[in-house]
């Protein structure tokens, strides 16, 4: 046989997973073959370096020198996030662009939509009023605060809503909304 066939079988045969039959082919191959016999010889020393517990020690000085080696180094740069005052006035600007962009090209529309909002806020503002009154037991003396803030919240967030879905309709009317090409 040649000696591709037994090359395959010599790490298995180091390490003694061979079926006895094998293993004795293998035996006489090597007792033939020099190539063979001194690749079996350095799976064996590889081996044994492998298995033979290391223990490596760093040098006397690696702490110093690696100490040193960060003093040189160049301080690395925190990367801040968007202060909350930013992020609140894009968010107003944003929302008054999308609500003045509403009113500025909306036409009927958006008249419509105004006094549909003016109604809809008057009838808002009489039951926040009335859940005010509602709720004083709980928030004490700050429950008209607690509501103006919530209900200021709410109808910031419902204008900027409107003023999208506004948009949205004058687009899509116009036939020129994403998609409808």
């Amino acid at each position: 046989m040649r000696c591709s066939s037994f090359e395959r079988s010599l790490d298995a045969y180091v390490d003694g997973e061979l079926t006895p039959v094998r293993r004795a082919q293998v035996a006489r191959h090597v007792a033939t073959c020099a190539h063979c016999e001194s690749l079996l010889a350095e799976l064996r020393v590889i081996d044994a370096l492998l298995l033979a517990p290391r223990r490596c020690d760093p040098a006397p000085n690696f702490t110093f020198a690696v100490m040193a080696e960060v003093r040189t180094m160049h301080r690395p740069h925190a990367h801040r996030g968007a202060s909350f005052w930013a992020i609140l006035a894009t968010y107003i600007v944003f929302g008054w662009v999308a609500i003045g962009s509403f009113f500025a090209f909306g036409g009927n529309a958006a008249r419509a939509a105004f006094g549909a909002g003016a109604a809809f806020f008057a009838q808002t503002g009489a039951a926040f009023a009335a859940l005010a009154g509602a709720t004083e037991h709980i928030f004490g003396r700050q429950t008209y605060d607690v509501t103006a803030a919530m209900g200021g919240i709410l109808a910031v967030d419902l204008v900027i809503a409107a003023g999208i879905a506004g948009l949205y309709a004058l687009l899509r009317a116009r036939g020129t909304a994403p998609g409808l090409e």
